[in-house]
């Protein structure tokens, strides 16, 4: 009988120490894998200590990355991310800026020199880029973040190469509490109740601004339908790919309730003035009406596929239709947005993203 107590105490002791131990295997010894954009299963050994973002676009995977804790103990390597209204990056980590950033053009060999644990880049890079890299041995995963459904499930797989599925879940927890509010007002409108509007892109050279849309398939169209609205230039966009210059006589036609400018580079709010003290601008409605906008930022347009598309798609949906949207005070949605998806209290941060995104809407009518 004392044999029999002694082995079950053994195997008891060895069973909780078993546990112990799983507990608390690191999880650098565990291997993580994750499908990327382009549809190959990239495997790590260990945790990713040193991460390089290749490319242009860089700003969108490190807009993902950046969602995720692992991301400070990260030593990072960048490209360029500011698309003309600063750099989001270096505003939470200054440290950023301490050494030079790589080129978006650095070569393959460059980039493999660098000797990172993951090379993190656009889909749009894999033939000229991660293919080669493959081909060198250098870990890397490519995203493409174009569009909401490629979020939910980029975001996944990101998290499962971190390690941390569990993040993403919450994030993507976070936008569709933003989204469904979104989607659960607009399926009050009826299809005669939905107002016309326009998005468009200004691009100025040499003191002559054009105008350009979306194509169908794009982001931006996707935020104009989800906030109940109808994209007036759906089925106008006749370019290979990307944006299309419109003129007026076209914008004229279609004679939209309401006009968003979007620009990238500079403050959407520098073309509204123009427009409003143009003589053929004033024949539009939505000119006569004060129903032209400059569209949100604060170091990037929110209009676009970055992070804040979520923050993007509020503003909107509030600005086409104000009174079903009284209880939403986008200023606050910013503070929480940066808050809730990047973990940001330091109170300067946020005071300065907040005030940005103020002064980009400042000069807006209603």
């Amino acid at each position: 009988m004392k044999h029999r107590l002694l082995i079950i105490v053994l195997f008891a002791s060895a069973s909780l120490l078993f546990a112990q131990g799983a507990r608390q295997s690191p999880p650098d010894a565990i291997g993580r894998s994750a499908v990327d954009a382009n549809g190959r299963t990239v495997s790590l050994k260990a945790a990713v200590g040193d991460l390089l973002i290749a490319g242009k676009a860089g700003n969108m995977p490190a807009n993902a990355l950046f969602l995720f804790p692992e991301v400070v103990s990260m030593h990072l390597t960048l490209p360029k991310t500011d698309q003309g209204l600063g750099d989001f990056f270096a505003l939470i980590r200054p440290e950023l800026d301490q050494h030079s950033r790589i080129s978006q053009s650095a070569s393959v060999e460059e980039i493999a020199t660098r000797a990172a644990d993951l090379v993190l880049m656009k889909a749009t890079h894999y033939e000229s880029t991660a293919k080669k890299l493959d081909q060198l041995g250098v870990p890397n995963f490519t995203m493409s973040l174009e569009t909401w459904a490629q979020w939910q499930d980029e975001l996944v797989q990101l998290g499962n190469l971190l390690g941390n599925p569990g993040r993403a879940q919450e994030v993507l927890a976070l936008y569709n509490r933003r989204l469904n509010l979104v989607n659960e007002r607009a399926a009050q409108r009826s299809v005669n109740q939905k107002k016309r509007v326009l998005l468009l892109q200004a691009d100025r050279i040499d003191n002559t601004t054009s105008y350009k849309i979306a194509p169908d398939s794009w982001m931006q169209t996707w935020m104009v339908e989800q906030a109940g609205a109808q994209p007036v230039w759906k089925g106008a966009n006749k370019a290979s790919s990307g944006w299309s210059t419109v003129s007026f006589e076209q914008i004229a036609a279609w004679d939209p309730d309401l006009i968003v400018i979007i620009s990238y580079s500079t403050p959407s709010a520098s073309f509204l003035e123009g427009i409003y003290a143009s003589p053929t601008w004033r024949e539009l409605r939505a000119v006569q009406d004060g129903e032209v906008f400059a569209s949100p930022h604060d170091l990037m347009n929110y209009i676009q596929p970055v992070a804040s598309w979520i923050v993007g798609l509020q503003w909107l949906a509030k600005t086409i239709y104000p009174a079903s949207y009284r209880d939403l005070v986008i200023a606050d949605e910013v503070e929480s947005f940066y808050r809730d998806f990047y973990a940001i209290d330091d109170p300067t941060i946020i005071a300065t993203l907040v005030d940005s995104y103020l002064a980009s809407v400042q000069q807006n009518r209603r």
